[in-house]
């Protein structure tokens, strides 16, 4: 987990895992995280209202609630 970073430093660890051959999941909830959320593997935006970042993701959740992700993936 990576939290509290710049949008370029999330963009450059993903493609630092994707490097080592891992599959990459990325969740945020605003434009600073569109960049890495489009490079991810899988990218969840969070929040109804989200814009640039609900446009490059894979999944949009409609709450701002983290553990939305966790139910989704036991899914």
């Amino acid at each position: 987990m990576l939290a509290e970073v710049k949008p370029h430093k999330k963009r450059q660890f993903i493609s630092e895992l994707q490097k080592k051959h891992k599959l990459v999941a990325m969740v945020g909830d605003g434009i600073n995280d569109a960049a890495a959320l489009a490079s991810a593997d899988v990218g969840v935006a969070m929040g109804g209202g989200v814009g640039a970042a609900s446009d490059v993701s894979s999944v949009v959740l409609m709450g701002n609630r983290l553990s939305q992700v966790i139910s989704f993936t036991d899914s």
